[in-house]
This record gives structure tokens, sequence and C-alpha cells, in this order.
């Protein structure tokens, strides 16, 4: 998921990423050699896929990086995502471009206890970085100059010093936390930690790396959301289905709020309830993808109201924000569904819904756009494929099979939504060296 920051990222609190090059080597495409330094081909923008990544269940093999050209969706680069294993099986999830830097670090679940260093230039894995067991989700800090990783088969986060590429510190959390939020309250920065195995959120002072405190919240936080005041964050509970608010400085529960719908309960167990909240762009709105009620929920912030839900696909489950000619509407994936919803945001009012776009093969995941906003990437996890979608008319325009791991693979149909496909498909662009991302929460 997203993650988030996932931050879905992705975890960037930050602007736009721009990333300044080091000096550059030739590598090889094809037959051709290429200077990035000069040859604009070798810099044309890229779209980023692991597969298979996420549902670590349905990994048997071994995982690849594969770097497609944005233009054409030619494949241009495909590498091995380096396992801990001796059968070579990785188990990766995110692929997550780091703010001001030209790499990507990648996460994944047991057996690894270490994030993979992947550079975006050469497209080659460079280093790795010990973390605690099952690094799955990453949050930067506001400089950009410290990623914390929440080791979610670790029960830990690390702290990372992204300059040297080294770990500064590993503290013990609850039981399998699952997302890191850096916020900065009245008294200094703080680390929320959700763990999503019990009801808690670990709180960690940021300079000291001590803990402070553990909150009771909704049973199974799964993600959060930091309020655009900054005094309070959410977070979704996918066992109580709730979203709870606590004070950021006081460190007390002031709301809770069931986020209601009809759950499923014919799904099989790899499709367990996941929720991620995410604030509309004027901070008014908590959009909630209330995954197996196949709805958003809608939560007035200023009020601590549950407004509505609003009906979406099987599985709803991120909603993302674009600019450019689709500003102004929410992007929301459908983790087990074959289309995107759209929904319009309307200010003081409610958002509403607008349309569904289908998609060539089953299951939205995480959602990237293109320079200009006028194309968005969705990838498609257990359709093993990406979409491409024009935001100024709404529709599909492309559908990419990407495989399930290395070598040749036969594009299909399968509605079988328990398969390990692409978590992300990332769209990085490069600007006379400087490789950028849009993040995906933007500032707040």
């Amino acid at each position: 998921m997203p993650g988030r920051k996932a931050t879905h990222a992705w975890l960037v609190r930050a602007a736009a990423a721009v990333i300044l090059v080091a000096p550059l080597t030739a590598w090889t495409a094809g037959e051709r050699e290429l200077d990035p330094a000069t040859d604009r081909f070798a810099l044309a923008p890229r779209i980023y896929t692991i597969t298979p990544s996420s549902e670590p269940g349905a990994i048997n093999g071994p995982s690849s990086v594969k770097v497609w050209e944005a233009e054409t969706n030619d494949l241009i680069k495909e590498v091995a995502v380096p396992s801990d294993r001796s059968d070579g099986v990785s188990k990766p999830h995110h692929f997550m471009a780091v703010p001001g830097r030209n790499f990507a670090f990648v996460m994944a679940f047991a057996p690894s206890s270490s994030i993979k260093v992947f550079d975006m230039v050469t497209n080659e894995f460079t280093n790795e970085i010990p973390t605690g067991l099952g690094a799955r989700h990453l949050e930067f800090d506001p400089n950009g100059a410290i990623a914390y990783s929440a080791n979610f088969d670790g029960d830990s986060i690390s702290v990372i010093n992204i300059n040297a590429q080294q770990t500064m510190a590993t503290i013990p959390v609850g039981d399998r936390p699952n997302y890191v939020e850096h916020v900065r309250t009245k008294n200094g920065p703080r680390l929320f930690v959700s763990n999503f195995g019990e009801d808690t959120v670990t709180v960690i002072d940021a300079d000291t790396y001590q803990v402070i405190d553990t909150i009771t919240v909704g049973d199974g936080p799964f993600n959060m959301a930091e309020t655009f005041d900054h005094k309070a964050l959410a977070t979704a509970d996918a066992r109580s289905n709730t979203a709870t608010f606590v004070d950021v400085n006081t460190l007390e529960v002031t709301d809770q709020i069931d986020i209601e719908g009809e759950h499923r309960t014919d799904l099989p167990a790899s499709a367990f309830q996941r929720l991620n909240p995410r604030i509309t762009p004027d901070g008014k709105w908590l959009l909630i993808g209330n995954q197996d009620a196949s709805a958003v929920s809608v939560i007035n912030i200023a009020e601590r109201r549950l407004e509505k839900l609003i009906p979406a696909g099987l599985g709803a489950d991120i909603a993302f924000f674009p600019k450019g000619p689709a500003e102004g509407y929410a992007f929301v994936t459908n983790r087990y569904d074959n289309f995107v919803t759209v929904m319009k945001l309307n200010g003081d009012d409610p958002p509403t819904f607008h349309k569904n776009i289908p998609t060539g093969r089953i299951g939205s995941h995480y959602a990237t756009f293109n320079q200009d906003w006028s194309e968005g990437v969705v990838s498609e996890r257990p359709g093993r494929a990406y979409s491409v979608i024009d935001m100024t008319k709404l529709r599909e325009t492309a559908n990419v099979w990407v495989g399930g791991g290395p070598g040749p693979s036969e594009p299909d149909s399968s509605q079988d939504y328990t398969r390990a496909g692409p978590d992300m498909a990332v769209y990085v662009w490069f600007d006379r060296g400087k490789a950028m991302v849009h993040p995906e929460r933007g500032e707040v």
C-alpha cells in the first residue's frame, strides 16, 4: 500500500523531489553505448515496477525491478532484486524514490533485514542498508536527510542517514509496525508509529530516539494522516473500522469515529482490511478507502464526524489528488476491481462520485503522475500490469503487462486478486541530469 509515501509513498511530506546527480558514467541499453550526461534518450522519462511484489505469501521465486520507457512503454532493463536467501526469493514491497537524490530505496518483507539501494541513472543496485526485519514502509523527515523504516516483521523502526546510506538506530516498538509519521509538535519533533498488530501507536522523540509514550487507539491501526493545522493525527484502524484522532501535543485521544459500511466476510484471508487515510488538499476532508465495504468513508475533520460513504470498487484503497487537468478531483484506486474511481472535490461540501475509469486488468493500488500531470500511471498488482490514464479525458490509454518475475511471461486477464504483481508503478522524469518525481501527498 501506497503506499503511502507512500508514501502508497509516497511517504514524503516535502516538495517534489529534485535530484542532484553526481558525475555520471556510461551505461548500455541494448547494443548502444549511452552517456547520461549528454544523451537525451538515456535520461528519458521512465516508469519503475517491481514484480512480483507485496502479497509476500504469494511470492515463491525471484523478483526484479523493470525499467520502462515512459513514452513507448517499452522495457528498457530488468534487474534482479538481491535476496537474503539461497533460493533467490526477496519478497519486495515498495520502490521509494528518495527526495533530493538520484536513487531509490527498495523495501521488503521478511526474510529481508535491509533496504536495497537502486541507482535510477545507471539502473543498478548499488548498496544495502541494514534495518530490522521486514522494512516495509518508509517515511522521510521534512529536510529529506533522514528516513525511517517501519520494520513490519521485526517490531521495530530504523533511522537511516540518507547521505551516508547508514543506519543510525533501530528502535523497538509495538507489534507489526506498519507506518511512521514524522510530526513537528510544540514539544519538538516526534515519530508516531502505527502498530498494526495491536491497538497502539508508539511515540518517539525524533532527536533522542527515546520512546516517549504508547497511545491506545482503535484495533489494527494500519496507516495515519496528520491534519494540516499540525495539531492532530488520525489513525485508520482496520480491525475496529474506526478513525482515531490523537492530539499530537498532549498525546491524548480526542475522538474516535466509526467508518461504517457493510463489511464483506466472504473474502479470502489475503484480502484482509487495510485502511489508508488521505486528507483533501484543502485540509477539510479525511478520505479513508474502506476496503472490504467497497466504499470511501468521508470524515469532516473540523467537526470530527462521518459525513457520508461514497460507493467505489471492491477493495476501495488509496485517494490521490492530482494537479494539472484533473485538479479538483480525487483519484481512488480499487485493489480488487477493474476500474479506478474518480470523485469530485467540492470545497466546504463533501466530495461526490464523478465516474469510474475502466482498466484493462484487475486491481489498482498506487498512482503516480508525469511532469505536467497530463498522464497518470496506476499499478495493477493482481493484474500484473500498469495502466496509463489520460488525466484530461479520464480514460485508460494503455495497459502494460509487466509479468510476475524475471524472464518472459505471457499476458493474461486473470481475475485472481490473490496474485503478486507490481505494488507500484513509479513515474520518474529527468531535467538536465536531475531526476524528478511528484511526492504522493505534496506539501502540508
